[in-house]
């Protein structure tokens, strides 16, 4: 059945009479139109130079600021798998430190206070609270979410935590079906490597049986990462000889930061500012790490720094040999900066980033001395942690993700925005072929989420069902009045339910400083054009709208927004069943947008010199 709304596109006459004319069907519109051209890989797989800011303002460089793509410049991220699995078992009634100090700051000088949430020491706790909930590492949906926006941030492969022997099978498997989920669409996500140190000869041996061998029970050679035309381990070399799989891979050495530096060493972090530049065999400048903080006392660990006054190790405030002001400075990642800044001056093929989702760490016992006192090694407070992965705690939301993106481009450049293809009337569907440029979004990821978490007692389990429309392909075009929007989905349309269904979010004037968090006008519920006034967005006109089957479009006369046709140089964004339209975060989690997060695509005309 097909489905079509009032669509005028031609006469200025026309669209006056769209502001108050009643929908109604087309007579003359083509039955069976022809389905709108497919995008080709290149298209697919092209790095979409997309545009956004951050909630400090912080605008993502272009081109300009970062030069084309360069070659031989890749990314890797510290992942964990660890969230709720038995080894490392969830604190049984609370378990979030950034929830539990504050409301009972007592338990720090008692080591047995019920508001630990468990009995004894040997217990795991959040340090706040992802934005996905107290996930579970088994959890699809949420490797879904995070492949998405590493694959959107530039992240070239994954470093998976194996370094305590636990090699986390089933985990790993999930996260590698994400992964192929989206090389299946001609993507280009993260690719895995595995990090080993304790027994680290018997853990590769494990990890290869269970992941790399022919046979292995959980095979996805598409999703291993390659150097030196090999699949990548991370390890203790000597312990490989000997072993079946010493020629398979290409090997690098664990490098602990209170070790002497090692040739051919990849550090998962470093200890001394600036960070060293380590070499390879050949004696030539390979890698360094780029952390959010850091634990140079391990033996007080981020805990004796958050907790116990310990003022040796560095939290995400410090910076120029200080450790900032927390309160104020903590959104910023002064530190996470001022590494990103020396790594970018060294140059080199890669640098390693700490890190993603550890998330959790364990209460042990006292090393300061005092019996009743709580140790936490890595993890600890908002302040000292290390994750990049977006959060509401401690308002560090997004900032941190979207500085991993700006300095991504930074290090490795960024495609320029392709301008528009030549101006064209669009009067029906089949018009839409030949338009450039074509966005691609991900699709197959409005799945509903149905898991248990990592939470014991009470367990919960983890669900969103508003995944509805899922959007594959986007356009937009122009004439010499118009402006028009193509969204095209991978299933058919749902009905119109309300205003957050097929909802265009557009930057006008690309200044991030005005409009909702830099959007000036959007299209609500498919035809009622907004600007976004004093607080508030305010319907003004009536607009174009026709949809059938997975296609939808949309047009109204540039002047609307004060555009001219001529020149365009502006972002634009679809949304569909956002939950809370006040706040940008909901586009990480409820329905489907593209493109993803704060992104925009942008769309230029050739004679735009901005």
């Amino acid at each position: 059945m097909k489905t079509i709304y009032y669509f005028l596109l031609i006469s200025a006459s026309a669209f006056l009479c769209a502001s108050s004319c009643k929908e109604k069907n087309i007579e003359n519109f083509e039955e069976g139109t022809p389905a709108n051209e497919q995008p080709s890989a290149e298209e697919i797989a092209f790095v979409q130079p997309y545009a956004g800011a951050d909630e400090l303002g912080r605008v993502l460089p272009g081109n300009k600021e970062t030069g084309n793509l360069r070659k031989n410049r890749q990314v890797a991220m510290f992942y964990f798998l660890w969230q709720g699995d038995p080894i490392s078992k969830t604190s049984e009634h609370a378990w979030d430190l950034s929830k539990i100090i504050p409301a009972h700051p007592e338990a720090l000088e008692d080591g047995d206070s019920p508001h630990w949430g468990s009995a004894s020491r040997g217990f795991y706790y959040f340090w706040g609270e992802p934005i996905y909930g107290y996930y579970s590492g088994e959890d699809y949906w949420v490797h879904l979410k995070s492949m998405q926006l590493l694959t959107d941030a530039g992240v070239d492969f994954l470093v998976l935590d194996a370094t305590n022997t636990v090699i986390y099978e089933k985990q790993s498997a999930v996260l590698m079906k994400a992964i192929k989920s989206l090389q299946d669409q001609g993507k280009n996500p993260p690719r895995i490597v595995y990090y080993t140190n304790t027994a680290s000869g018997d853990t590769m041996q494990r990890i290869y049986n269970a992941f790399y061998k022919s046979g292995a029970p959980y095979y996805y050679p598409s999703t291993w990462y390659y150097l030196g035309g090999k699949p990548l381990i991370i390890g203790r070399t000597k312990e490989a000889e000997g072993k079946d799989f010493e020629s398979f891979f290409s090997f690098r050495e664990a490098q602990w930061p209170n070790e002497p530096d090692q040739p051919n060493g990849w550090p998962w972090i470093d200890f001394r500012r600036p960070q060293s530049v380590y070499t390879n065999l050949k004696g030539e400048r390979e890698i360094i790490n780029v952390s959010v903080a850091q634990h140079p006392n391990p033996a007080a660990g981020m805990g004796g720094s958050a907790f116990y006054g310990n003022m040796d190790n560095w939290g995400r405030s410090y910076r120029n040999g200080s450790h900032g002001n927390p309160e104020t400075d903590i959104r910023y990642g002064y530190n996470f900066q001022e590494q990103w800044d020396y790594a970018l001056k060294q140059d080199v093929p890669f640098v390693f980033v700490t890190g993603w989702n550890e998330w959790i760490a364990g209460r042990w016992g006292s090393t300061d001395g005092n019996p009743e006192h709580s140790y936490f090694c890595d993890q600890a407070s908002p302040e000292y942690s290390r994750d990049i992965e977006p959060t509401f705690t401690a308002g560090l939301r997004d900032n941190f993700y979207m500085q991993l993106t700006a300095n991504i481009r930074r290090y490795k450049g960024v495609n320029a925005v392709p301008s528009a293809s030549a101006p064209k009337k669009i009067e029906n569907f089949s018009d839409w072929n030949k338009v450039k440029p074509v966005f691609t979004d991900y699709v197959n990821d409005t799945a509903h989420r149905n898991h248990p978490g990592a939470e014991l007692n009470p367990s919960k389990t983890y669900t969103n069902t508003t995944g509805r429309n899922d959007f594959y392909i986007l356009k937009a075009a122009r004439d010499k009045e118009n402006l028009y929007f193509y969204a095209e989905t991978s299933d058919d349309i749902t009905d119109n339910p309300g205003s957050n269904w097929m909802r265009l979010y557009i930057d006008s004037d690309r200044n991030h400083h005005t409009g909702w968090y830099g959007y000036d006008y959007r299209i609500d519920g498919g035809t009622q054009l907004q600007r976004y006034d004093n607080g508030k967005w305010i319907t003004f006109k009536t607009i174009a709208l026709a949809q059938e089957g997975q296609k939808l479009m949309i047009s109204f006369p540039a002047s609307s927004i004060g555009l001219k046709t001529s020149d365009l140089d502006f972002e634009f964004k679809w949304s569909d069943n956002m939950q809370d339209e006040d706040d940008p975060m909901d586009w990480y989690l409820n329905g489907d947008v593209a493109p993803g997060g704060r992104f925009n695509y942008v769309y230029r005309t050739g004679r735009s010199g901005k």
